[in-house]
């Protein structure tokens, strides 16, 4: 395969400590904590994820959650389930369909997306206000097409029969 112009590896390498430091580098971890929570009222990413998907959609069935979240509906299942026992959502069988299952936030559920959305809006601007406003827009533009180029390299080497 050819690749359109060629990367330098200084460059790639650069790229490939940024993204292991975004996602496991000492501040993405105490990040975790302050827009998820610590202690006894943390939430995972998967389960914020969730918890934020659910609140700005709405009830919705397991498979649409599932599909937003592009994960399994096992770990839909399981993320839905902790959910519930926090008291964030609650499940109720659909009345067209027995067998499928809606997820809606509760009360409870929203005040903490709210809260999740709030610290992650307030971080964001401190973050990015060491960047001018064109500077933020490319960035925004930037990271939107390496996530696209991100899943088109998935998609190519992925079997995704399975």
């Amino acid at each position: 395969m050819k690749i359109a112009g060629s990367v330098d590896s200084d460059v790639r390498r650069r790229v490939g400590l940024a993204w292991r430091k975004m996602r496991r580098g000492a501040s993405a971890i105490r990040v975790k904590d302050l827009f998820y929570g610590h202690e006894d009222e943390s939430l995972d990413l998967a389960l914020a994820d969730a918890l934020v998907v659910i609140c700005h959609n709405g009830t919705m069935r397991m498979g649409e959650l599932a599909e937003a979240l592009q994960i399994t509906p096992a770990s839909t299942t399981r993320a839905v389930s902790c959910l519930a026992d926090k008291g964030f959502v609650e499940r109720v069988k659909a009345t067209d369909d027995h067998r499928s299952i809606l997820v809606s936030p509760t009360e409870a559920g929203q005040v903490r997306c709210d809260i999740i959305n709030a610290k992650i809006q307030q971080g964001l601007t401190e973050i990015l206000s060491e960047f001018s406003p064109d500077e933020q827009v490319q960035l925004a533009e930037y990271l939107e097409r390496y996530v696209r180029s991100l899943d088109r390299y998935v998609a190519r080497h992925t079997d995704l029969s399975n």
